[in-house]
């Protein structure tokens, strides 16, 4: 059993795959809960079970900028200020739990590597992208793998729009780049920081990470609020089409101009918006015009993109996506 781990916005989300068939998405644990209780006291007994039992685990925590390799937990404990990070503040609402999580599969002893993230220290990186420090994070590269498994072209957009919105440019199977959740289009709950956001931040109101935090769509419609564990299922559920449109409208922005900059065939969406038909609606549309193929991924997508990785690793690949493995001495 092959076991991806997603450690998100909304949560940390658990998929298993057994070599055969499709990976399949078993379970989700709140983070908060993670940070009180731990990893395995959080999680529905199935996603426990594979954990425990998992020959291989691939997982991403936090920007992963500290790594340029998927690297195995025990090496990447010792990088940066500890397991692949450069520095413990990001980007982002932070709670404890993926610190947690970490360390509860460090003392479990299964083989279990972290995804690096997406920077400008990976060498397959196209060079306009190292403009940017960081591009994404290492779960986008569970998305890109689950993307790539399904299609027929090795030249696709993947974006996961969910809490934050962050597509990846993926090159004859390689990923050269990317659009961070700070640098392009906003998700449901985090976004860019505009102009009034910079005065603010120069003006002592809120920090640059509390204007992330709250910069997405949240904070021009008043159907969703800011919990990061609720805002995106409040926004489907509550909001309506005209809301749903803005946002479609910006992440079709950014999907289809890296298409046409790259010369990419097909676009694939992925993250938890890809679930609601008049947001996919809207994007779809809009995306037929700059893509052959414009398709939605579970949104569960990253989590059972790392379970294919994990099968990758433990299979004796020696890299992913372009992106190397490191190999146990």
């Amino acid at each position: 059993m092959y076991v991806g781990i997603d450690h998100g916005t909304s949560g940390i989300k658990v998929a298993a795959y057994d070599g055969e068939g499709d990976p399949e998405f078993l379970g989700k644990a709140p983070r908060r809960k993670v940070a009180e209780r731990g990893l395995l006291r959080s999680l529905p007994d199935e996603a426990r079970r594979a954990v425990e039992e998992a020959e291989c685990i691939c997982l991403n925590y936090g920007m992963g900028d500290a790594l340029t390799e998927f690297t195995p937990l025990e090496e990447a404990e010792d990088l940066g200020v500890g397991y692949g990070l450069r520095d413990t503040s990001g980007a982002g609402r932070e709670f404890g739990a993926g610190r947690r999580m970490v360390e509860e599969l460090s003392e479990l002893g299964v083989e279990a590597y972290l995804a690096p993230g997406i920077h400008r220290d990976l060498p397959r990186l196209d060079g306009a992208f190292r403009v940017f420090s960081h591009v994404a994070s290492g779960e986008k590269l569970g998305t890109a793998r689950l993307a790539l498994e399904l299609s027929s072209s090795k030249d696709i957009v993947v974006c996961d729009t969910s809490s934050n919105t962050v597509s990846v440019v993926v090159k004859d199977g390689e990923v050269i780049g990317g659009i961070d959740a700070c640098l392009g289009a906003p998700g449901v709950l985090q976004g860019p920081l505009d102009l009034e956001a910079i005065r603010r931040i120069d003006a002592g109101e809120l920090s640059a990470n509390g204007a992330f935090s709250t910069g997405g769509i949240v904070k021009i419609v008043n159907c969703a609020g800011e919990d990061p564990e609720s805002a995106v299922e409040e926004f489907i559920q509550r909001c309506g089409k005209e809301e749903k449109e803005w946002l479609a409208r910006l992440v079709a922005w950014e999907v289809a101009g890296l298409g046409v900059v790259y010369d990419c065939d097909e676009a694939w969406i992925g993250g938890t918006l890809s679930g609601d038909d008049e947001f996919m609606g809207v994007l779809e549309r809009v995306l037929s015009k700059a893509f052959n193929k414009v398709a939605g991924l579970p949104p569960e997508s990253a989590s059972m993109g790392l379970a294919l990785i994990a099968a990758d690793i433990a299979s004796g690949a020696r890299s992913v996506l372009g992106v190397r493995i490191s190999r146990r001495p």
